[in-house]
């Protein structure tokens, strides 16, 4: 049975130090709390091995800040996770805290359930890296085995091995001779050269009491002074602990192994490890017994709650637990051999990207998985690289589930969204009306003229046509992007985002509104955009763009007599960063730093949630970004956002129109004017078409009628076009191209019948691009 992983927690406030030791104790953990800095350090100093220190910053005496800078300071404590919970919300905190050594910082009041998750995380990184060191001990000792040419030399180099182990300052191996019932010396380190020093009668002191129990035997403190110490060299030395291990071999003692320390207490958990050590030093020329020992170690990462991937440099899979199996729904032989990066969603997150982003020598973000049954999995995931023994490097990586984190996240997102949808549309409905009014004027003017019999100039032709065109297109990328903001198509992961980009799309969807309310009001608002060159970022586009919406709403909220909206994108070191600058009211000092709490607000009488700045926050740390704020009153707020850069190709392919050979196509539309606008596309580039209005005709003409590929509505009355794809397979193995206005929706595993999937409205370029990755040996080269 394993021991309780070990928690400090630091806080003065009583309540809340209850409220800390009651959650954790509950997880089943072991806990001691502290109300002071200088506690802490004492507490330490009894049980150095402590897993986790959850420390609260602002404390009697000496604070929190000093405590993690004196922890850091102290070799024997420089490892000890550091769990920062303080009321100091404020980036400059936050930076300050995990600046100084904190490996994680959470803000009061907090969530039960996320204190848990991160103190889980960090207790199981903890215990990952002690696992790992007494592996690579197991290891040594094994290849000491091997490599000694000698007993002396092979027992020379066990107490070193012991001593490294247990950070002790001396050991020493003591064998059994049953003819003078005496422990001998045999090696020994940190004791001096003489090993007649170290020798002593077998039936005194601690050493018995190992042998006869065959049991270690710990003291904490004072064992100098302890007259169960026979050993002289121990008494001499002046050792405050002291381990006694019997060596045992086919259930037989043969010796002991001892281990002191001068300036540390023991922690009593170091047991287990003890009496696997010794037994490995007692039987090392038994392989069979050390590869036992190293399977009940793995065992243990076995049944650590979050997925641990052990893997080579190129990602494939060495080892991996069952909750990482369970997590993505592979039996774990079946991943044996397998790279884990195959699981990562290819067809929504830059899988390209993100697989080189892990490449360095550790790596921590969200990442999506597909599981064995397709469905998507958000995991949280942690990466680290080490060397092996044969000098090559593995890769350890913890997986964490954060399925319910992600649903909570985009329920407040939708929420949000509800929220701004009706000022949105009406700010798009209008900017679609003035796009259509030049439109539907030159259209009617045109049939009149033509009705008429009056000649029309080409130019002016040309110009009507090119002035239609150009408001249909706007209309329908202003509508796009209205569908893209109310509904993400499914769950995503990240992939390289330009910040331009997003702006000037937010920009596009947001502004029409913006104008209309300032028009309406009477004011105007000045929107001035600075684009200069950044680097790409590794992040999902959606949840960028919802930051910034947030920020921006705010902005506008700030100048309810107009003004003034600076945004500037910009590449600072490797860094890409936007800053957004209003010429509002400002914030004062206290706002300032309440800015980012959740449900805090200064517009509550207009409806404002509180949740915008500490969602945008949200979302900007999840992707190792810093955002800030600086403010003076009655001149401007000004927000930055700052994300770490990706090096990828942001290049795009130019678009191009294929050259087809003629081809027999059938078509099938049960709206006239598509079906005749698609006709006319596909004969004006040389194709013979085949029209249907309906699935049903168009299985008649399809027997009757041969054809190289089809082209299909996907809602028609009757049968659907995927219905009418699936059945047109079972007939003959035909090319299938669905056009569609509800592309982003249809979930690929339904459209499987389907060669390529076109949005509606389609232009001639997506069709005939669509028809030659339908169809690619009848695309003619050049």
């Amino acid at each position: 049975m394993m021991d309780a992983a070990r928690i400090l927690v630091v806080e003065d406030n009583r309540d809340t130090s209850i409220l800390l030791r009651d959650l954790l104790v509950a997880e089943g953990y072991d806990v001691e709390s502290v109300p002071t800095g200088e506690g802490a350090l004492e507490a330490l100093e009894r049980t150095p091995e402590t897993d986790l220190v959850v420390l609260d910053l602002m404390l009697p005496g000496m604070s929190g800040y000093d405590v993690i800078e004196e922890l850091r300071g102290r070799p024997q404590l420089a490892a000890t996770p550091i769990l920062v919970l303080s009321a100091l919300s404020s980036p400059s905190a936050r930076i300050r805290g995990l600046r100084d050594g904190a490996d994680d910082y959470m803000t009061k009041p907090f969530l039960p359930e996320e204190l848990v998750a991160r103190t889980r995380t960090l207790v199981t990184s903890r215990l990952l890296t002690r696992r790992t060191m007494e592996i690579q001990a197991l290891e040594e000792i094994a290849e000491a085995a091997l490599g000694a040419g000698d007993p002396d030399a092979l027992l020379a180099k066990m107490v070193e091995v012991a001593k490294g182990v247990f950070g002790a300052d001396a050991a020493a191996i003591l064998l059994l001779d049953e003819a003078r019932r005496e422990l001998r010396g045999r090696a020994a380190v940190g004791l001096g050269g003489d090993l007649g020093r170290v020798s002593m009668p077998a039936n005194v002191g601690v050493a018995e009491i190992a042998l006869s129990t065959q049991a270690p035997v710990l003291i904490s403190d004072g064992a100098s002074a302890d007259p169960r110490v026979a050993n002289p060299a121990i008494r001499a030395g002046g050792f405050r602990s002291l381990m006694v291990a019997p060596l045992i071999v086919g259930g037989t003692p043969i010796g002991v192994l001892e281990v002191a320390r001068r300036a540390r207490q023991l922690d009593p958990r170091v047991e287990r490890l003890l009496r696997i050590v010794a037994d490995r030093i007692a039987v090392t020329m038994v392989h069979a017994r050390l590869q036992a020992e190293t399977r009940e170690l793995a065992d243990v990462v076995r049944r650590i709650g979050e997925g641990v991937v052990l893997t080579d440099a190129e990602d494939t899979v060495i080892f991996a637990n069952r909750a990482f199996a369970e997590m993505v729904g592979v039996p774990a032989e079946a991943l044996r051999g397998r790279r884990w990066t195959e699981l990562l969603a290819s067809s929504s997150q830059d899988v390209g990207v993100l697989t080189a982003q892990m490449r360095g020598a550790s790596w921590h973000g969200e990442v999506l998985l597909i599981t064995g049954a397709g469905d998507p999995r958000p995991v949280l995931v942690s990466l680290s690289s080490a060397p092996a023994r044969d000098g090559q490097v593995q890769r350890i990586g913890v997986f964490r589930d954060v399925s319910r984190e992600h649903e909570l996240r985009f329920r407040l997102i939708r929420e949000q969204k509800f929220r701004t949808l009706g000022s949105l549309a009406a700010g798009v409905a209008h900017n679609i009306n003035n796009r259509l009014t030049p439109v539907l004027g030159w259209t009617e003017m045109l049939l009149e003229r033509l009705a008429a019999d009056e000649a029309i100039e080409r130019d002016e032709l040309v110009h009507a046509l090119r002035v239609i065109n150009q408001g249909a297109s706007d209309s329908v990328e202003t509508v796009r992007r209205l569908q893209d903001y109310s509904r993400p198509s499914r769950v995503r992961g990240p992939e390289g985002v330009q910040l331009r980009d997003v702006l000037e799309q937010l920009l596009a969807l947001t502004r029409p509104q913006w104008d209309n309310e300032a028009a309406r009001r009477g004011i105007r608002y000045e929107i001035d955009l600075k684009a200069e060159p950044a680097p790409l970022i590794l992040a999902v586009a959606s949840e960028i763009r919802e930051a910034m919406l947030n920020i921006l709403e705010n902005a506008l909220n700030a100048m309810p007599e107009g003004g003034r909206l600076t945004l500037h994108v910009r590449g600072e070191d490797d860094r890409a960063v936007v800053s957004i600058a209003d010429s509002g009211r400002g914030m004062s000092a206290e706002v300032q730093r309440l800015a980012f709490e959740p449900f805090f607000t200064t517009r509550s009488s207009e409806g404002g949630s509180g949740l915008g700045l500490s969602l945008a926050q949200e979302i900007v740390h999840r992707y190792r970004g810093k955002i800030s704020v600086s403010s003076v009153e009655g001149v401007g707020t000004t927000f930055t956002l700052a994300f770490p850069a990706i090096s990828a190709d942001a290049a795009r392919t130019p678009a191009f129109l294929p050259t087809l050979e003629p081809m027999r196509v059938l078509a099938v539309e049960d709206e006239p004017e598509v079906l005749d606008v698609i006709r006319a596309m596909l004969t004006a580039a040389g194709h013979t078409v085949v029209s249907a209005v309906s699935g049903r005709e168009a299985l008649e003409l399809f027997e009757r009628e041969p054809v190289d590929v089809v082209i299909t509505d996907l809602g028609m009355p009757g049968m659907t076009g995927l219905a009418l794809a699936e059945e047109l397979k079972h007939r003959r193995a035909i090319p299938v191209v669905l056009l569609t206005g509800w592309a982003d929706e249809l979930e690929p595993e339904h459209a499987r019948h389907v060669d390529v999937l076109l949005a509606k409205p389609v232009t001639r370029e997506r069709l005939l691009g669509g028809l030659a990755k339908a169809v690619p040996d009848r695309v003619r080269p050049g």
